[in-house]
């Protein structure tokens, strides 16, 4: 209870620092949305794309669920096949970690019981305790990290083959590249962001299952010990948090988006120069394709730099909620 007791005046002692933060990056996002819309004013038209892209956004809804089941059915064809072992495997990891940091964290308050106590025997053998078990809690993490790499890459595999079979199939090809204009950087699509998927998907897996796992282990163990008003007060915290932190990632999602839109061009830009290399020389273009590949590469990097501060100011407000 001390140690918990230090822990929240610690928090609390800097959460003027948590709002002030969570105020100004409030501004900064307001600001970009006013800049955006002033913009968009001055130019007076918008093209189709973008008009797609902003009647389709990006929202967790029941469509989106509906998506992502059916994709989870292309990378998890069967139900005992070696994706399904994998899940297994690091599901068992994910709860022998958790039981590991309970270990941890009860024998860390007996290490530092014998040190306030000036019990040496006691200290001693906590802390043989605490070597002894480092080579077993070294190999779950071993286990849980071969265990995602090898999901991650079995997704990537089953969800690759799928989309090219698609992409291969009654010209779809041809179609993309030269009677539909949607999308502009197919190239991109099948290698870069199908990779980028496959490792979003097994880290959220992981990032999910695991926090909930340890709350309903925390709830028992403090109910448990000190009732149940305390585990009360620290979920109604985290819920209301929870809600103010999701609102202040809204515009994650969207800039993500952009970012990635950002990426295909520039590497659209880097593989056109490749491509018409010959015809470039002959008229002496050299010049304007590096002016249109530094134009693109400057978005980009604009891009990037809003999303790493928004991303930091969230990491910020979230190191107060846990």
């Amino acid at each position: 209870m001390a140690a918990y007791s230090k822990f929240l005046t610690a928090r609390y002692s800097t959460m003027a620092g948590a709002t002030a933060a969570a105020c100004a990056l409030l501004c900064l996002l307001s600001k970009r949305r006013k800049a955006a819309a002033l913009q968009g004013k001055k130019s007076g038209r918008t093209s189709s794309n973008e008009k797609e892209f902003k009647k389709d956004r990006a929202m967790v809804d029941r469509v989106f669920v509906g998506r992502i089941c059916r994709i989870l059915k292309i990378m998890v064809p069967r139900t005992f096949c070696k994706e399904t072992g994998y899940l297994l495997l690091i599901a068992i990891t994910l709860i022998l970690r958790t039981y590991c940091d309970i270990w941890m964290i009860q024998n860390g308050t007996v290490i530092e019981s014998a040190i306030i106590g000036r019990s040496r025997k006691d200290f001693k053998r906590y802390l043989f305790n605490f070597i002894a078990a480092m080579p077993a809690i070294s190999l779950v993490n071993n286990f849980l990290k071969y265990g995602l790499n090898e999901l991650k890459l079995c997704f990537r595999v089953r969800l690759t083959k799928y989309l090219y079979e698609q992409y291969l199939q009654t010209y779809t090809y041809y179609k993309m590249g030269n009677l539909d204009n949607r999308i502009a950087n197919p190239d991109q699509l099948l290698t870069q962001d199908v990779e980028k998927f496959c490792n979003s998907i097994v880290d959220l897996y992981s990032n999910l299952s695991k926090p909930f796992l340890d709350i309903v282990l925390y709830i028992f163990k403090l109910t448990s010990s000190i009732g149940a008003q305390g585990p009360t007060i620290m979920m109604a915290y985290l819920i209301v948090s929870g809600f103010f932190l999701t609102h202040l990632r809204r515009p994650t999602g969207k800039m993500t988006v952009t970012e990635q839109k950002y990426e295909g061009e520039y590497r659209y830009v880097n593989s056109r120069l490749i491509t018409n290399s010959e015809e470039i020389a002959f008229y002496n273009g050299n010049h304007r394709e590096q002016q249109t590949i530094h134009k693109t590469f400057r978005k980009l990097v604009s891009q990037q730099k809003g999303l790493v501060l928004l991303q930091q100011f969230s990491k910020k407000d979230s190191a107060f909620q846990i």
